[in-house]
């Protein structure tokens, strides 16, 4: 009973197909007083499972290798394989549309040999130019040259992580090899939403800015592409280890597609802070400060010698806009962090039960 409860759930998710078994009367013959009964049993394998799914994204997904041999590549994950284990294969990506045809993947894939190339879906190779590193997100884009022109090539599409909700499903799609797509499905644990005032200056963003989810996420299949069950990439996966039971984490697709640009235009994206720690405005907060509604960013905290310091932001404010658009908890640190350092612009704030303006001139985050 429980394992049919649990095919009925992946039907609500993807479909299954159905198979009539009749009732025995146990020495397998049909019972021969009663009509056969039937039982309508489920098998997710039908057209609109996962088994499509993975067929219609697996044209989009790359091998990434070395030119040599590289140590604690996917070949070190095997049990029992020393940590020092060498082999030319270095992870996943996968193909985007961004004014041409370009490879994201991984920064700490990307870094690990000076020569990449690429394994397309055909299992030809060809080169790979790294364009640009975002070590913060760890996040590359690399640009190959494939024959014909990219003819018969086609990037996955990508989808919306902002609106993404715990419970729904992933699959992590990989090639670690070069030889053969991989997969592993689970569900979406956490979106990294609530985590995104966690932003700040740093070589690290914290875990809880990235999606985190219970499919398994392995050196090798690191770099690929994380799809939802419309065939979307909704984020980039990321591997923190090898061990079963590891929580996994995935690069939102909205913050890849903020990279993307700068990565392929100026090879590194330059974001701003604001040197702030920020929280919700709850009902009964709004209620206290007299705010007209429930909304904006609470300061609860003030970095010494940053931009919100200078320009005189103080804990207890409400930052209620940010060169004039409206913002709450979640949009501030990322609508900071995509404006250009050295601009000069109006912060909105909640103060004292009144609205005031400051002046911010933005900075480089520091690294």
């Amino acid at each position: 009973m429980i394992s049919r409860w649990i095919c009925v759930a992946l039907v609500l998710a993807a479909g299954c197909r159905e198979r009539e078994i009749t009732a025995t009367n146990g020495s397998g013959a049909a019972p021969a007083v009663a009509p056969a009964a039937t039982t309508r049993v489920l098998y997710p394998s039908a057209p609109g499972t996962f088994v499509d799914l993975i067929a219609n994204a697996k044209h989009g997904v790359v091998a990434i290798k070395a030119a040599t041999p590289v140590k604690s590549g996917p070949a070190a994950m095997f049990p029992g394989a020393p940590e020092t284990t060498a082999d030319v294969a270095l992870g996943t990506g996968f193909l985007v549309e961004a004014n041409g045809l370009y490879v994201v993947t991984n920064d700490h894939i990307a870094a690990a040999s000076s020569e990449l190339k690429v394994v397309l879906p055909d299992r030809s190779e060809v080169p790979a130019k790294l364009l640009g590193r975002d070590t913060r997100l760890d996040l590359a884009l690399l640009s190959i040259e494939p024959p014909n022109g990219g003819r018969g090539l086609s990037a996955l599409p990508l989808g919306d992580s902002n609106n993404l909700a715990v419970g729904e499903w992933l699959v992590v799609l990989g090639d670690p090899f070069g030889d053969d797509v991989t997969a592993s499905a689970g569900i979406v644990s956490a979106t990294g939403r609530e985590g995104a005032g966690s932003l700040a200056a740093g070589r690290i963003m914290g875990y809880r800015t990235f999606i985190q989810t219970d499919a398994r996420i392995t050196r090798g299949n690191s770099g690929g592409p994380v799809i939802d069950t419309a065939g979307q990439v909704v984020g980039v996966a990321i591997a923190t280890g090898d061990r079963v039971g590891e929580v996994s984490f995935a690069i939102p697709i909205e913050r890849v597609r903020e990279a993307i640009g700068p990565l392929r235009d100026y090879g590194a994206v330059a974001r701003s802070w604001l040197g702030v720690k920020v929280l919700p405005v709850t009902a009964e907060q709004a209620t206290q400060l007299a705010l007209p509604k429930q909304s904006g960013a609470l300061v609860t905290e003030i970095e010494a010698g940053s931009p919100a310091a200078r320009a005189g932001v103080r804990p207890g404010d409400v930052v209620l806009t940010w060169d004039s658009h409206e913002v709450d908890y979640k949009s501030l640190p990322w609508q900071v962090a995509q404006t250009p350092p050295g601009k000069t612009l109006p912060l909105g704030v909640w103060r004292a039960k009144a609205a005031a303006t400051l002046t911010i001139v933005t900075e480089k985050m520091r690294e």
